[in-house]
């Protein structure tokens, strides 16, 4: 028989969505510990200018590879999971696609740093940001090899590449600054990360035959091109939001630096005491503005921790999502709606009210004494605030996943259109050093509630399905609780610190459980779910 009238290859072996979760769910818990383990590790090799400096690169490259990487995982994901016998066409399609989507856009990224230098007044940040555009291009095409894996709900392959991904980029990373490499060492090490699991995935996943990439797979790169660009606008915004404010501080403070002209030692004495002291920094407006933007950094770095630690249920639901709405399964999207929101909300709460409850010691665990005194107030609010990013989060990948993408995109643009103008108008009010950082976490985190609640509406709307209200009510009551206690708890050792966090966290849940929102039917509606998909032969 010719190639081309081969018969099609079979579907690989699907990973059942409970087993699915436990693997995706490994495999975030992984990235969480390696990308810690990077941002802890990087305060302590490089000096407190150069961190920021890294952090501010990254706020440019992250959100451009984030929707490369989220949007390329989507769009094939969507069309192998509604089809899983065409999953090698869709692969082909989605490499295609990228030969005129990734590539032209990391390109664009390269040419633009100089601009992007310029117009920041800091032509330092050039060269490390032309370096982190070849990232942009790899793992654009990385990025379709695990949308095929996902699609197919190979979960075990993703998680596994997720992984080795990380593993590589922490070594990486580490590495090149630990030999005195600096920013350049460090976006030089993860480029080099990015091209081996780029190799190893190909190894992994395989490449598409030439069959599969015949004349039905050219056809499907315009359909998918168009989704990804619907898909992309929403993942832009959404990735915005997460970076805005560093951005802002990193623009706004080296305004206020550079104003203050020959007084700005004494300027940045009254508004740094004790960081400058530590740090011993050079006074020049653009190491301070970077100085700025690495103590936020350190709070977002904490403060995202309940973000992260759910983010595998969007890569879970995504594709359940897509099929149950595909097949017009209206149940059984209700479902998945409802136990998918309110596990995201208990668990991402737990983590959060920890740091809210006490945050300077926590602060203190992993960064400099400098970072807690400052960071501490700031913390507090970034953290409850990324409960309410998590479910914006969670919202807006339901909807895509359904198909209203645009419902997901308005939501996000008023979250950022609030991010973004109340930033730019609070943060030059504020003096820079702990006031600053307060300001921006409390206006950055008031947006993601508001932001959470716009996406909460969509979802209401269209799938029938969010968050009962009387879940929302037990939880603010267990967060006070688990507070309060955690505020009247010594904490003298890092020792203490810890035993601590797990006080609060353990009233968090008891008190749940004593106002009835987690119990047994809790493992009713699971089990539910799961009878649900099993009618239709999941493992």
């Amino acid at each position: 028989m010719a190639e081309s009238e081969a018969p099609p290859a079979p579907a690989p072996k699907a990973t059942g969505a409970g087993r699915g979760v436990l693997y995706i769910a490994f495999a975030k818990l992984y990235f969480m510990i390696a990308g810690a383990l990077i941002e802890f590790r990087l305060p302590v090799i490089l000096s407190r200018a150069m961190y920021g400096a890294y952090g501010v690169v990254s706020s440019f490259v992250s959100p451009v590879n984030n929707v490369m990487v989220t949007g390329s995982i989507q769009a094939v994901s969507r069309f192998t999971a509604q089809k899983p016998e065409t999953a090698r066409m869709v692969e082909a399609a989605g490499l295609r696609m990228h030969l005129w989507v990734g590539v032209p856009t990391a390109i664009a990224f390269i040419a633009a740093a100089p601009v992007v230098g310029w117009a920041m007044g800091d032509t330092a940040k050039i060269g490390p940001m032309m370096l982190a555009g070849i990232i942009v291009m790899t793992y654009a095409f990385y990025a379709v090899l695990v949308g095929t894996a996902n699609g197919t709900r190979q979960f075990n392959k993703q998680a596994g590449l997720d992984m080795t991904a990380a593993t590589l980029r922490l070594v990486g990373i580490l590495g090149l600054t630990t030999v005195g490499l600096g920013v350049y060492g460090a976006y030089g090490g993860w480029v080099i990360a990015a091209g081996l699991v780029l190799l190893i995935a190909t190894v992994v996943i395989g490449l598409p035959s030439k069959a599969a990439s015949g004349p039905e797979a050219q056809a499907m790169v315009k359909p998918m091109a168009r989704y990804f660009a619907r898909v992309a606008v929403y993942l832009i915004l959404l990735n915005l939001i997460m970076f805005v404010d560093q951005i802002l501080l990193k623009f706004l403070t080296a305004g206020w630096y550079r104003d203050h002209g020959p007084d700005l030692s004494h300027a940045v004495d009254r508004v740094l005491p004790k960081a400058r002291q530590l740090a011993g920094f050079a006074v020049e407006p653009n190491a301070m503005s970077d100085v700025q933007v690495a103590y936020y950094r350190a709070v977002q770095n904490l403060a995202r921790l309940s973000y992260q630690a759910i983010i595998a249920a969007t890569f879970v639901i995504f594709p359940l999502v897509s099929k149950s709405t595909f097949d017009d399964d209206k149940d059984t999207t209700k479902r998945y709606v409802t136990v998918t929101m309110r596990y995201s909300l208990i668990f991402a709460t737990a983590i959060a009210v920890v740091m809210a409850a006490n945050p300077r010691p926590l602060l203190d665990i992993p960064y400099a004494d400098d970072y807690a005194t400052l960071g501490a107030p700031a913390l507090m609010a970034l953290a409850l605030g990324n409960v309410a990013f998590s479910l914006f989060a969670i919202a807006g990948t339901i909807l895509n996943g359904a198909g209203f993408t645009r419902d997901a995109i308005i939501g996000a643009a008023v979250t950022l259109a609030l991010a973004a103008v109340g930033n730019f108008i609070a943060i030059p009010m504020c003096d820079p050093g702990q006031e600053v950082l307060v300001v921006a976490a409390t206006t950055t985190g008031v947006a993601m509630m508001i932001g959470a609640a716009v996406c909460g509406w969509f979802l209401h709307k269209r799938l029938g399905a969010f968050l009962p209200i009387a879940t929302l009510v037990r939880v603010v009551v267990a967060v006070a609780a688990a507070i309060a206690v955690g505020r009247v708890i010594p904490f003298k050792t890092p020792l203490m610190t810890l035993v601590e966090a797990a006080v609060v966290g353990g009233v968090f849940l008891v008190v749940l459980v004593a106002t009835r929102e987690l119990g047994k039917a809790d493992l009713r509606s699971i089990a539910a779910v799961r009878a649900k998909r099993g009618s239709g032969g999941e493992p």
